[in-house]
């Protein structure tokens, strides 16, 4: 693309309603933007079909059929279109120069109330025309593209719809008005009829395919195919009917996922989906969509041109190429794509977690230390009760900054009730510990990394998915909690084995208040939990040992 001048780009703006003069009964809006470099072609800004504000009774569908071909169907079968009010409150053009047809009436006023500059062709034609009758009769796009000689819609592109061509025309003819306004003369030449506008106006002709012949990899194709396919004229090979377009995003006002910056292995993980999991028409529409609402032309050319490689890519163009294909990993992957990753996801975490090894933690002497640390050091966690009992020193636990576990301590120890209290509070806190394991939907499972990659993957907030089920959740949410709890089940199981396993083994050597034995110490999911029983033998000769009775 032609390097850009200093001087901003100028925005063309289109609204349509079938009932003239209700602007509440808008039913489709478009944003052209162009460069100040006119070399390049301008590019759809924001386009949307729009839900009437009011009863769609009132809306003259015949019109909006035959002159947009806007159906009622499709309006109202799509219920999270935006209204004009929407648009409206969006503000997309708010400290933008703004050319419009008219300014002077709705919904283009309240449109273009915050904009830093508005240029009305109306008036900008009136001013240039002044002293020609029969250029002021003209009161319509059409009629005065008609005037000055301009090509009609030649019917040749089919992807854009009638009110996206029609803001490349009044590009194109206001364009002509501005050289007019600059070179008075050149008005002579005006309705000599046959000009074609350079590349802007007519809009080129829809091609059928993306590639003259069948491909199944970007080393199937040569460069100048890819530097042709990613260029300029990529738009004109998307299905506007069918697109959304406000400013950076196709969903309107979409809550994104945040966070992508504390995935663990990003970067490794969107290339292997773009590499590994997409097939090939997945990976050019990413393309596509990365340089259309990313705006990142160039770079999605040059991942084409490396035949896929991302890695080839300077540092941060790969960070940004991999926080899209994340926070967009709901839209690009199939179903059966997402349960796969899911699962692999899943796997790797607990089997990552299951690996690591018991770690001894000094309680009192960890707890001294970070007592007197920075505040903006990473800081650690410590409990010496459990909650609901004041017998310290029988519980333990060690919590990271996260608020994750990584340690705990259970011990059991005295004699008569002492012990009865303490054995009771241990017995508590590890069934408490296997009913949380066995909520494969509790901490002890979803990491924060693992928390965040199902987010992304699912297009679902966490928070929700785990959360009590209600009578009214969504369809989409059942099935992602339903498919979930399966995925994290399966891979639980193992590890839920063991654990039951080693807690038979403590239960058991807790039924005998003299037996003497090492603790017990086992890791589990990366939590380090260790069991000492003391005999009540031991505690009555320790006591007698220090007695002065």
């Amino acid at each position: 693309m032609a390097q850009r001048s200093k001087s901003p780009a100028i925005f063309f703006v289109d609204a349509y309603t079938p009932n003239e003069g209700e602007m509440g009964l808008c039913l489709e809006y478009g944003v052209l933007r162009w460069s100040s470099n006119k070399n390049d072609r301008p590019e759809v800004y924001v386009h949307s079909f729009l839900k009437p504000a009011t009863t769609p009774n009132r809306v003259r569908w015949s019109n909006a059929s035959v002159d947009m071909k806007i159906s009622r169907d499709f309006i109202e079968n799509n219920r999270d279109l935006p209204t004009i009010e929407d648009m409206i409150e969006a503000d997309y053009l708010k400290g933008r120069s703004v050319v419009c047809f008219d300014a002077t009436v709705e919904p283009f006023y309240s449109l273009l109330s915050n904009s830093s500059a508005v240029v009305s062709i109306v008036q900008l034609w009136n001013d240039l025309f002044a002293d020609n009758e029969k250029a002021l009769l003209c009161t319509s796009l059409s009629k005065m593209c008609d005037f000055i000689g301009m090509l009609p819609d030649d019917k040749e592109n089919t992807n854009y719809t009638p009110l996206l061509k029609r803001l490349h025309q009044m590009a194109a003819l206001w364009f002509l008005l501005e050289e007019m306004a600059k070179h008075p003369k050149s008005k002579r030449s005006m309705g000599a009829g046959g000009m074609q506008f350079n590349f802007i106006w007519p809009l080129p002709k829809t091609k059928d395919k993306w590639f003259e012949r069948d491909v199944n990899s970007f080393k199937d194709l040569t460069d100048d195919e890819i530097k042709e396919f990613f260029s300029g004229t990529l738009a004109d090979r998307i299905d506007w009917f069918e697109m959304s377009m406000y400013a950076c995003d196709w969903v309107y006002h979409r809550q994104k996922n945040r966070g992508t910056e504390d995935l663990e292995g990003r970067n490794e993980m969107a290339e292997f989906i773009f590499k590994n999991v997409l097939n090939f028409k997945m990976q050019v529409w990413v393309l596509i969509y990365y340089s259309i609402y990313n705006h990142r032309l160039e770079v999605a050319r040059q991942i084409a041109l490396d035949r896929g490689e991302v890695r080839r890519l300077k540092s941060a163009q790969l960070e940004n190429f991999s926080n899209f294909i994340i926070e967009n990993l709901d839209v690009f992957l199939s179903g059966e794509q997402k349960q796969k990753l899911l699962a692999s996801l899943v796997k790797q975490s607990f089997d990552s977690n299951g690996a690591v090894r018991f770690e001894h933690f000094d309680f009192e002497a960890l707890q001294k230390q970070y007592a007197n640390r920075r505040s903006d050091v990473q800081k650690l966690y410590f409990t010496d009760n459990a909650p609901g009992t004041n017998l310290k020193n029988c519980y333990k636990e060690i919590r990271d900054a996260s608020g994750r576990t990584i340690y705990r301590r259970y011990e059991v120890k005295g004699r008569g009730k002492e012990r009865a209290a303490a054995k009771d509070l241990v017995l508590r806190n590890l069934n408490r510990l296997y009913d949380d394991a066995r909520n494969v939907f509790s901490d002890i499972w979803l990491t924060p990394s693992l928390k965040l990659w199902i987010q992304f993957i699912t297009g679902c907030n966490i928070a929700e998915i785990v959360r009590t089920v209600r009578s009214n959740d969504a369809t989409e949410l059942v099935d992602v909690r339903n498919s979930l709890h399966y995925i994290l089940e399966r891979c639980a199981y193992e590890y839920l084995v063991k654990l039951y396993n080693e807690l038979k083994n403590i239960f058991a050597a807790m039924q005998d208040d003299n037996i003497e034995i090492p603790p017990f110490q086992f890791s589990f999911q990366g939590i380090s939990i260790e069991v000492e029983i003391i005999s009540a033998a031991k505690v009555g000769f320790f006591r007698r040992l220090f007695s002065f009775e």
